[in-house]
Order: C-alpha cells, then structure tokens, then sequence
C-alpha cells in the first residue's frame, strides 16, 4: 500500500510539472540558437584586399566576432589592444555610447586606419528553467540585435551597413553574438539577403567565434526551459 502511494504521488508531481509546461506559451521548450536571425544591410563599397580597419564597441565579444570575420577576408584589423591604448593616449571614451564619432575616426587615423567599423549589440537576458537533466534549475537565456556600420575614417562616409536580429533566445552568448556578427557582415557585403532566410553555406558552425575547432558544432546550447517573466531589462552597449 506504501509503495502505491508513494508511485501515486511521484506520477501527480511529474503530472503537474508537465501541466506547467503546458500553461506558458513558450512551453518547456530549448533555446538551441538554430534560427536564422533576420537581418538587413547595404554596400555602397567594399574594402580592397589588406585595407586597414579599425573595429570600435563596448562588447568585446562583438568586437572579437566581427574582427575575425573581416580578418578572414583579407582586411588588417588593428590589434585591439592598440586600439585601446590609442584611444587613452587621446582621451576617447569608450563607455556604451559615450563618445564622439569624430574622435574615434581621427584615433583611428592616427594608428594607420582607413575604416572604422562601429559596432553595437543590443543583449536583453532572462532568467529561464533548465529541464536538460531532468530536474529543474536556473538558466540563463538572451536575444539580442547587433549593428555594424564601416566608416571611411577621411570621408566620414558610410561604406556598408548590417544588422542582425535574433528570433529565438538561445543559451551561449558568446556563440549567439558569433552567430547574429557573422549574418550582418554577410548581409552588409551581399553574400546573404536581407531577411530571414539564407544558405546554411553564409555563416557555418564556428565561423563567427575566434578559436575554431575542427570539430566544431552548430552554435546553439542544449539548454531547455521556460522564461522567467520578470526578465531583465536589455542592455546597449
């Protein structure tokens, strides 16, 4: 009799955590980032082969994805830590959105740049469930939007422009933010349409972060849940 009971209310508990599931409209779903973000973009010229670029943002994720992209296509991106120390020896500010576009292109020439590209990533982050090993526990998940723009560092004229949004929240940041960098610069240079489609060819697994493995997966977390409603607010960087 013990045992049956004991059976009765492990099979409620289960009952009720699937019941649960079922309530919210996300459901106990994954946040594998498998989506294609939708992005937009234009070129009105791109970078001859070895040009000397300059990448500028508050995130150094999005700062190292979109250094490597570009270093994989035969631009010279300035070391970032040049580029910091340029910028203090000049007393540019590099805080969120602090500072003068006009500044950090006449920093930019100082160190031998043609271009500058701005980079912004926009990251909203929620607590979420994570039900990948059966019992429950904290996870946290993001969106987020990334906009880049490569400006001429004697013109101030705009060369191209990308954006790139997600349309699922995902688990690995670092990846995500690989992921939505790699779609935008695609976008900005013609390689992908705007929107939200494009051939799984534009960005493959490991092309946006800066270690790729030979081994590498598609940039996604096995993380499971359902978000938190009092999510955190997004953050601009």
């Amino acid at each position: 009799m013990q045992h049956m009971r004991t059976q009765s209310m492990t099979w409620t508990k289960a009952f009720s955590i699937i019941s649960l599931c079922m309530v919210f409209t996300t459901g106990c779903r994954g946040y594998a980032f498998t989506e294609t973000p939708i992005t937009d973009g234009f070129h009105a010229k791109l970078p001859a082969p070895y040009t000397r670029a300059v990448v500028w943002g508050g995130r150094p994720d999005t700062v190292q994805s979109v250094s490597t992209w570009l270093l994989k296509r035969g631009v010279l991106v300035v070391d970032q830590t040049k580029v910091l120390q340029a910028a203090a020896d000049q007393k540019v500010s590099l805080s969120g959105y602090q500072y003068i576009e006009t500044d950090v292109l006449r920093m930019a020439k100082s160190v031998g740049a043609r271009l500058v590209v701005f980079t912004n990533a926009d990251v909203g982050s929620w607590e979420a469930v994570n039900w990948s090993s059966g019992l429950p526990h904290g996870q946290r998940v993001y969106s987020a939007t990334i906009a880049l723009r490569a400006v001429d560092v004697n013109t101030g004229e705009i060369e191209w422009s990308g954006k790139a949004q997600s349309t699922e929240r995902f688990g690995n940041l670092e990846e995500g933010i690989g992921l939505l960098a790699c779609h935008a610069l695609a976008t900005s240079w013609g390689l992908r349409n705007p929107g939200s489609v494009a051939p799984e060819s534009v960005c493959p697994p490991g092309s946006g972060v800066m270690v790729v493995q030979g081994g590498a997966t598609k940039s996604q977390s096995p993380a499971t849940g359902q978000a938190n409603p009092n999510a955190t607010h997004p953050t601009n960087y």
